[in-house]
């Protein structure tokens, strides 16, 4: 008894296999219209948010007008941040900006008897500080970038200057510098000079290409100098006078920043004066105008 069950039971698994595979090779059967019917389906439409289309149609909008400048595009471009991002960032530091000034307005008003002109000033106040808070970190980084990009590039085209005095080919010369330093310029050279090789492009071509993603005058003068020196100018002196370039350049700058922090200490001592002299004249006036008469 127990031999014929076992025998039925091996039996019944036998023919439930055969069935299985036979059904897996029927529904695996290849459909060459649901196949083509998936391939030319047009690609589902994803939704984008309010706010997304307010900040497009926006900058879209001070593009077409001349406004781009307010976009702030180069510091955007330089902080690896995108332009309608950052527009979207700015309108909601503007609303939150904007609603703090009308929650100020509105408590001043249950405080004291204030003038609507006051409301209006906190209103706008806030409004525009919202929108300075926005661009601040995009600000910061982007000076910070323009700072590392200039000191860095004329320490790269020094160390290629001297790897090419020392006898290796510009290629060579150009990704060894590259190897040598760290942060964020010398990176994207790195990546840079990388992508060259693999692409089989000259160097001041990718460095070109580098200067169009981030708008800094130090790559797009390093372009031209590899251009000249790959033309048949000299790259030791190219080189040469191109990190000259940079460090007087950078010098000015920096001569500018001390001239500009100079005039903002001599500011107070200058409005302190004004306040002495009108303290002193005040009284004076007030006495030779009330003896005018005796």
């Amino acid at each position: 008894m127990t031999r014929m069950l076992l025998v039925a039971a091996c039996g019944a698994l036998a023919g439930l296999g055969v069935w299985q595979a036979a059904w897996s090779t029927r529904a695996g059967k290849p459909d060459l219209g649901a196949d083509l019917a998936v391939l030319f389906t047009a690609p589902a439409t994803t939704r984008v948010a309010p706010l997304t289309r307010l900040s497009q149609w926006l900058c879209t909008l001070m593009r077409d007008h001349g406004l781009g400048g307010l976009l702030r595009g180069d510091d955007v471009r330089i902080a690896d941040r995108g332009v309608e991002a950052h527009m979207a960032a700015r309108l909601l530091h503007v609303v939150a900006g904007a609603a703090g000034g009308l929650g100020l307005a509105a408590l001043t008003l249950l405080v004291a008897v204030a003038p609507p002109v006051l409301s209006a000033v906190f209103v706008v106040g806030a409004t525009l500080g919202g929108l300075a808070l926005a661009d601040r970190p995009v600000r910061r980084l982007a000076r910070a970038r323009r700072r590392d990009a200039a000191l860095a590039t004329a320490v790269y085209i020094d160390l290629v200057r001297i790897l090419l005095v020392g006898g290796l080919p510009l290629p060579a010369a150009l990704s060894a510098a590259a190897d040598s330093g760290h942060g964020w310029t010398f990176g994207h050279l790195r990546r840079a000079l990388t992508g060259a090789r693999l692409r089989g492009i000259p160097p001041d071509v990718a460095v070109a290409e580098l200067a169009a993603a981030y708008p800094l005058r130090e790559f797009t003068d390093l372009a031209r100098t590899l251009a000249a020196a790959r033309a048949g100018a000299s790259p030791v002196l190219a080189l040469e006078s191109r990190a000259a370039a940079i460090r007087q350049a950078e010098g000015a700058r920096l001569r500018g920043q001390e001239a500009a922090a100079d005039a903002q200490m001599d500011l107070p001592a200058a409005a302190v004066a004004l306040v002495f002299v009108a303290f002193l004249a005040y009284p004076l006036l007030s006495m030779i105008n009330s003896t005018v008469g005796i």
